[in-house]
Formats: structure tokens, C-alpha cells, sequence
């Protein structure tokens, strides 16, 4: 029965003749110290020498020659591999935490399950040509003797790793840990990185075009003037990313996560946002509208003594964050105001006449004497709003004994929240309430003449006594 072939070790290519005791290896070792610290020695040549489960935490091995050599489950941790030569070597399952390898050759290596925490990757060599591919065992990667022309980081452990600059073009990086890692200027195009954690990684100036970011954590990472053009970020969490003035022209955010994101010089228009989450600041607006915005807030601080009232009518401001402005008196009559955020902004007898103001955001928002009629406030959340009515005044500040009811004649209110809203005396007259969540709300005296109340939760609600049926 003919015995199976033998399974090669990493280094078996190399002759009796050519592998070093540990006595040579120390001997070299410290004449490489001597070396670096240029106090003569020689710099070190371990080319495919075995140094798997080594200790050498802390060890200088700047420039180097460590071609293919075996370091497979070595503790390096701080370890110096500055210029070193690391081609093809085996660096699987060390301890390679804290390391430095600023321009390093690792072309080729294997680095499946390596400890890369903190480690510091500039201006490395991974550019197309590498020797990896996919594990077929598990995560991490594999080596292999084939050119494939892309590095697969998959599962890596990168944490606060240094990779300023790196060229990882068409690189894998598939569920790899980023956290806080720099990939200042790095390129990135076409790479993936689904599922990868990003989670405070600076990819400032990021070449990141066609990239596909799908379900990654890049919660609180910056990518000021990086370019994510036709990348795909869908289900991301860049919740609070920096994205100042990005390219996403025909990137795919579909169910994506940007809320308290910095989008400043950001255009969307090209973009794939559907179901995002995502507010766009009011830095984000033109110069002009940004003008008039500020001139308002001055007028109704002044209380018409200085700036101007807003004609802001018939703008779009789909997504828009207008959360805790004071624009009470605005004209926002036929704007574009779907999903846009006025959760605690003042909005006293500010004109939405025929305004798009769904899935809008009005969470405390103070809309007494609001005129609404004729909007769309379709799945709106108005939780705890106020509609009550405003007592007009003569010009010497007296009182006249006549109020301005908030107005939301024929307003579409369709799957509304409106719980604890203040409702009482508004005009709601044929307004569709149909599917509003009612619970709690005040409608105390309101006139609901013609309006339909089909579906809705009026549970501890208070209702007039003719309001229609539920």
C-alpha cells in the first residue's frame, strides 16, 4: 500500500545546507543590531529561515532581508520592520500589535488570523501583484503561489493601524477591523469592504470610487473629501461620519444611516437615498437661501426691528435640518419639505400653504397659528407639537380678545404621529386623519367638519363631541 505524500512545510524549498541554527540566528540578530544602532554589524538575511513562535517583542528589524521567512505564532508585538524586505513571508497567527512596517514589501504574505492592532502600515507595499487569496478554512487569508493581483485583508485585524496613503485598489477587506484606523489618501477604488468596521477611521481625501461599502460601521469616521462616486454604502451606519464636501455622485446610500452626519458641499442630487437616514445641513443650501435664512432669524429675534421676514416659497428642502430655528412668519408656501428635520424649531404663523411635508420631522416643534392647509404631512411625526391659537394684538401691544387659529383645512395627516399634540381649536376642517396616531392629543374644541378619522388611535385622546367616527 503506497504511504500518502507528505504535506510541505512552509520553508522545505530550502537546503540542509542553508537553514541556520538558533545560535546563527542570534549571531545575526545582534549584528543587525549593531547594524541599525550604526555601531558596525551587518544588516540581517533570514531569507526562508524558520522562526515560527519566536519572542522578539520590541525587535529592530529595519531593512532587513526577510524574504519568505516563517514567523508564523511569533510574538513581534512593537516589533520594527521599517524598509524591511517581507516578501512571501508567513506572518499567520502573530502577534504583530503595535508593530511598524513604513515602507515595507508584503507582497505576498500571509497574514491570516495576525494580531495587527495599532500597527503602523504606511506607504506599504500592497499593491496589485499580491499572493493571497480567500481562506478556504475560515477567516483570514490563505497563501497562495498564483499572482492574484489583489491583497485580501478579509477579517484582519487592523485596529488604529497607519495606512496613510496605502494603494489597496481592488483590495479585500471584508469584515476586517478598521476601528479608528488612518487611511488618509488611501486608494480604495473598487475594494470591498462589506461589513467592515470603520468606526472613527480617518479616510480623509479617501480614493474610494465604486467601493462597496455595504452594512460597514463607519459610525463617527471622516471622509472629508473623499470619493465614494458610484459607491455602495447601502445599510452603512455613518451615523455622525464627517462628510464635508465628498463626491457622491452615483453612490448607493439606499437604507443607509447618516444621521448627525457633517454633509456641508455635499450634492446629493446624484445619489441613491432612498430609505437613508440622512439630514442635510443648512450650510448645504445656497449662499442666497443661507442669506435669507440668517436675515430671518435676525428679523424674528428682533421682532421685525432688524433683517427681513423669509419668502422661502416653492424651495426644495428635502432633508433639510431646520431643527430649533425660529421661523415663525415664514412663507414655506408649495416647498419640497419631505423628510426634512424641524423637530423643537419655532414655527408661530409660519405659512406651509400647499407645502410636502412628508415622513418631516416636527417633534415639539411650536406651530401655533400655523397655516397648513392643503399640505402633506403623510407619516409626519408631530409628537407633542402645539397648534393653539395666537392672540393678535393691536400695534400699542394691547390685546384685542381675537385669536388666529393654527389652520390645517384639508391637510393630509395620513399615518401621522401626533401623540400629546396640542390640537385644541385648530381648524382641521376636511382634514384626513386617517391612520394618525391620535394617542393622547388634544382636540379640544377643533373643528372637524369633513374630516376622516378612519383607523386612527384616539386612545386617551379628547375629542369633540360631533367628531366623526374612528
Amino acid at each position: 500500500m503506497s504511504q500518502p505524500a507528505p504535506t510541505r512545510n512552509f520553508n522545505d524549498g530550502l537546503g540542509a545546507r542553508a537553514r541556520k541554527s538558533p545560535a546563527e540566528i542570534q549571531r545575526i540578530l545582534q549584528l543587525h543590531e549593531l547594524y541599525v544602532r550604526r555601531k558596525g554589524g551587518m544588516p540581517a538575511d533570514l531569507t526562508l529561515q524558520n522562526l515560527s513562535g519566536v519572542s522578539l517583542p520590541g525587535i529592530n528589524l529595519t531593512g532587513a532581508k526577510l524574504t519568505g521567512v516563517n514567523f508564523q505564532g511569533a510574538k513581534l508585538r512593537g516589533a520594527i520592520f521599517d524598509k524591511a524586505d517581507l516578501f512571501s513571508a508567513n506572518l499567520a497567527e502573530a502577534d504583530l500589535s503595535e508593530a511598524s512596517f513604513v515602507g515595507c514589501d508584503l507582497r505576498g504574505v500571509i497574514l491570516r488570523g495576525a494580531n495587527l492592532q495599532r500597527a503602523r502600515l504606511p506607504d506599504v507595499d500592497l499593491r496589485a501583484g499580491q499572493l493571497l487569496s480567500a481562506s478556504a478554512d475560515g477567516p483570514g487569508l490563505e497563501f497562495a503561489r498564483t499572482d492574484m493581483g489583489k491583497v485580501d485583508l478579509s477579517s484582519a485585524n487592523l485596529k488604529g493601524a497607519n495606512l496613510s496613503n496605502v494603494d489597496l485598489n481592488q483590495a479585500t477587506l471584508s469584515r476586517a477591523d478598521l476601528t479608528g484606523a488612518d487611511l488618509s489618501g488611501a486608494v480604495l477604488t473598487r475594494a470591498k469592504l462589506t461589513g467592515t468596521k470603520l468606526t472613527g477611521a480617518r479616510l480623509n481625501n479617501c480614493n474610494l470610487s465604486k467601493a462597496d461599502l455595504s452594512g460597514a460601521q463607519l459610525g463617527g469616521a471622516s471622509l472629508a473629501g473623499s470619493d465614494l462616486s458610484g459607491a455602495a454604502l447601502i445599510e452603512a451606519d455613518m451615523s455622525e461620519v464627517d462628510m464635508r464636501g465628498a463626491n457622491v455622485d452615483g453612490a448607493n446610500l439606499e437604507g443607509s444611516d447618516l444621521s448627525g452626519a457633517l454633509l456641508a458641499r455635499v450634492d446629493f442630487s446624484r445619489a441613491n437615498i432612498e430609505g437613508a437616514r440622512v439630514q442635510l445641513s443648512v450650510t448645504s443650501l445656497s449662499n442666497e437661501i443661507q442669506k435669507l435664512i440668517e436675515q430671518h432669524r435676525l428679523w424674528a429675534a428682533s421682532q421685525g426691528r432688524q433683517g427681513a421676514q423669509a419668502d422661502l416659497s416653492g424651495q426644495d428642502f428635502t432633508r433639510i435640518d431646520f431643527s430649533g430655528i425660529d421661523f415663525s412668519g415664514a412663507n414655506f408656501t408649495d416647498c419640497n419639505l419631505t423628510a426634512a428635520n424641524f423637530s423643537g424649531a419655532t414655527l408661530v404663523m409660519a405659512n406651509f400653504h400647499g407645502a410636502r411635508l412628508q415622513k418631516a420631522d416636527l417633534l415639539r416643534a411650536n406651530l401655533d397659528g400655523a397655516i397648513l392647509e392643503g399640505a402633506d404631512l403623510t407619516d409626519a411625526d408631530l409628537t407633542d407639537a402645539t397648534f393653539k391659537p395666537v392672540e393678535i394684538k393691536r400695534p400699542d401691544g394691547s390685546s384685542t380678545g381675537r385669536f388666529w387659529p393654527a389652520n390645517l383645512h384639508g391637510t393630509r395627516l395620513t399615518g401621522a404621529r401626533l401623540l400629546r399634540a396640542n390640537l385644541s381649536g385648530v381648524n382641521l376642517r376636511k382634514a384626513d386623519l386617517s391612520g394618525a396616531d391620535l394617542t393622547g392629543a388634544d382636540l379640544t374644541a377643533a373643528d372637524l367638519a369633513g374630516a376622516s378619522l378612519a383607523g386612527a388611535d384616539v386612545t386617551d385622546a379628547k375629542l369633540p363631541p360631533n367628531a366623526p367616527s374612528v
